[in-house]
């Protein structure tokens, strides 16, 4: 997850460290604890998904963020405002 001063929003992407054959993957960018609305792309690809945007969190929020690679997921939150 990173910040996109251009468009003036988050990004997440979800990226396989050696890109190969067509696999599921999938990337989410929401917060917490209450959801404004999601942004997520998921699909069949052979080196990321993503990227997606979000506004910057309200005060009080939080962002969380996942990807899936495969059966592989991983989430984690923070940059809380």
């Amino acid at each position: 997850m990173t910040y996109n001063s251009t468009a003036g929003k988050v990004c997440a992407v979800t990226v396989r460290t050696t890109p190969g054959a067509r696999v599921f993957m999938e990337v989410t960018l929401d917060t917490w604890p209450y959801s404004s609305g999601e942004a997520k792309e998921s699909g069949s690809f052979t080196s990321y998904a993503g990227p997606v945007y979000k506004d910057v969190p309200d005060d009080g929020q939080c962002l969380t963020w996942s990807g899936s690679i495969d059966i592989y997921y991983n989430s984690d939150n923070g940059n809380c405002t």
